[in-house]
């Protein structure tokens, strides 16, 4: 049988692919709609979140409104902490910046980042995916690297430094660890990254409190070296240090507690340690003398001592008195501290302000600037005598002043002989000094003021002895009248004597401490100098006291006779130191024949020598004062002799 053609179905063929390409066509066109639509959307995508705060289909300015608000109420209750083997930093969320705008940006860009892709995208959050972005912190956060760098210092310390300090009266040490490697670059990453999962625990709460702890890992450890133990001691050890007063701000400084301990000890209990451990040692507090609450309680607080003397003399004397006593008022000396008088009263000059008086110059009593000074500066020293405080330098006149007892008083001029003493106190001490009048006359009176916690006080007494008293002197003058003697009223004539100065300490009961020798004193006689006519001839060789006969001039006395002007009896002549009831009488002076000094009560009687004097008394029988003398020491006080042609202040 003859086979049969078949033909072609046309067409039969294509359907297939017709309708595959339909089918392409239509997934197409529905791919590209839904990107279309996808793209056309002004909403984030659905199930999209900020670190756990959600923010799905919502517009860009509704999901920053979400985010900031969840953000300020939920950060501050995230507390991040950092640690590492005991040492620990703390960060609170509230305090790190974040960027909600850009947050919100992130999320936004994640949901329109492609045409192609957006439509699928969206279809696949419509079917349940999710998507998050995290909060936008900046790497060089100010709060993050805070955390990072307190860290840091504390590690490095803990490994390095070995902390100590002194603790009541033990030093605590930690033995330094060993010491730590850490990737602080990558801390600062891991800081961020943890607070995003800490901020989503406590959305995830509810806003719950969320502390998260990250506990540091060293890449490397190894020992660290030994501290300085020596170097340890210098810094923590001091000597005890009183308080003071300032004087520029006239307020207290505090007082230093001195500390002291064994550089040895703290190396044995350093080996013996473990590394990490915290162990003490004893130390050695030394309490200062003087504190803060004592010198503020008792600051000049007590008078220590103090003495008064006349002043008398011309006006200008009184006036230097009173100018120098005002330069050592309210003077404070410090503990320690030396006062000296020259440098405090400054040169006895006109220029100054100082007027003339009288001072002694080679014996002589002549006027210069600054006398008087002397007084001041005597009366001083009695005060000091009164109280426990350390002479340092003072020499005694040439003759006795008379305005404090023998042996009490302080001479000084400018350039030479001072009177220094030392505050060898524990507290401030302060000199106050003034003039005064009252119906006796002019006084200075000296108070030391200071702190006397223990009660003691000082009593001065002087035995004076080996009383000279004064001699005659004739001495020729043309200007002398002939038959007459004539006293000479400036060079007054001196008693002079030794005296021996003592300062007896007493305890606040009277209880005798000690007895201190405070050194001795010499003072020059002076004579009582009278001046007669050359041409009558040494009045020593006058027989019975009365000069040569000589012719008589009308109106003159009678040649036989020898007056000194202001005398009781001009027709008798008395030669000093005889009882011929015709020597020549000084008015207002006793006989010259007696040894009493001008002044003196009861002209026949003499100081028994080795006498103690009464340290109350201002009055030396028979002397006059002669304002601001100067006077070489005796051969045995111990003091450096002054040179007696030296001008006294």
């Amino acid at each position: 049988m003859e086979g049969q053609r078949i033909a072609k179905n046309e067409g039969g063929g294509k359907l297939p692919w017709i309708i595959t390409g339909a089918v392409v066509g239509i997934l197409a066109a529905a791919y590209l709609g839904s990107c279309a639509w996808a793209s056309g959307r002004d909403t984030i995508l659905p199930n999209m979140n900020v670190a756990g705060i959600d923010i799905s289909n919502m517009t860009l300015e509704q999901a920053q409104d979400a985010v900031s608000s969840a953000v300020k109420e939920n950060l501050g209750n995230v507390n991040y902490t950092l640690s590492y083997e005991g040492l620990s930093e703390t960060l609170n969320g509230g305090d790190v910046k974040v960027d909600t705008a850009q947050s919100v940006q992130d999320a936004w860009d994640l949901s329109h980042d492609s045409f192609l892709t957006s439509g699928p995208k969206l279809v696949s959050h419509m079917l349940g995916i999710s998507s998050e972005v995290p909060l936008a912190i900046t790497e060089d956060d100010p709060a993050i690297a805070g955390v990072v760098d307190r860290m840091q210092e504390a590690v490095a310390a803990r490994d390095e430094n070995h902390a100590y300090a002194i603790k009541g009266d033990r030093l605590e040490m930690t033995k330094g660890a060993p010491v730590a490697t850490i990737d602080w670059e990558s801390v600062s990453a891991i800081v961020r990254d943890n607070l995003q999962t800490a901020f989503r625990d406590s959305i995830k709460e509810g806003g719950e409190d969320v502390e998260y702890t990250h506990t540091l890992t060293p890449t490397e450890t190894k020992e660290g070296e030994d501290p300085d133990f020596e170097a340890i001691h210098q810094e923590l050890a001091r000597e005890p240090k009183d308080a003071s007063l300032d004087l520029e701000s006239m307020e207290i400084t505090d007082h230093v507690v001195g500390v002291d301990f064994s550089v040895q000890d703290l190396k044995t209990a350093y080996q013996v340690a473990k590394g990490g451990e915290t162990f003490s040692i004893p130390v050695t507090l030394t309490q200062p003398k003087v504190t803060k609450e004592d010198l503020g309680g008792r600051l000049f607080a007590d008078l220590l001592g103090e003495a008064t003397s006349q002043v008398t003399g011309v006006a200008s004397r009184l006036y230097n008195v009173t100018l120098s006593a005002n330069s050592c008022n309210d003077v404070i000396l410090l503990p320690g501290e030396v006062f000296s008088y020259n440098d405090t009263t400054g040169p006895r000059s006109t220029a100054n302000g100082y007027r003339m008086g009288y001072t002694y110059v080679a014996g002589k009593s002549v006027m210069e600037p600054g006398g008087g000074v002397c007084q001041t500066s005597s009366t001083l020293y009695y005060a000091i005598l009164h109280t426990q405080l350390e002479v340092v330098e003072r020499r005694c006149h040439q003759f006795a002043v008379g305005y404090v007892p023998d042996g009490m008083d302080a001479t000084v001029y400018d350039g030479g002989s001072d009177f220094k003493f030392k505050n060898n106190t524990d507290y401030p001490i302060q000199i106050k000094a003034w003039t005064y009048d009252n119906s006796k006359g002019r006084f200075i009176t000296v108070q030391i003021y200071g702190t006397n916690l223990d009660g003691r006080y000082a009593v001065p007494s002087a035995s004076t002895f080996d009383w000279i008293s004064p001699t005659t002197v004739y001495v020729p003058k043309d200007s002398v009248e002939r038959g007459s003697l004539v006293l000479d009223r400036e060079q007054y004539a001196y008693r002079g004597r030794k005296a021996h100065t003592y300062r007896t300490i007493y305890e606040k009961d009277g209880t005798k401490v000690e007895t201190q020798d405070m050194g001795g004193s010499s003072y020059k006689m002076r004579p009582n100098t009278y001046y007669y006519n050359p041409l009558d001839g040494d009045p020593t060789t006058w027989v019975n006291g009365v000069p040569p006969t000589t012719s008589t001039d009308p109106g003159t006395t009678s040649p036989g006779t020898t007056t000194d002007p202001g005398t009781t009896n001009p027709g008798t002549t008395t030669d000093p130191g005889t009882t011929n009831p015709g020597t020549t009488t000084d008015p207002g002076t006793t006989n010259p024949g007696t040894t009493t000094d001008p002044g003196t009560t009861n002209p026949g009687t003499t100081t028994d020598p080795g006498t103690t004097t009464d340290p109350g008394t201002t009055t030396d029988p028979g002397t006059e004062t002669d304002p601001g003398t100067v006077e070489p020491p005796p051969s045995d006080s111990g003091l450096k002799p002054l040179d007696p042609n030296a001008m006294a202040g």
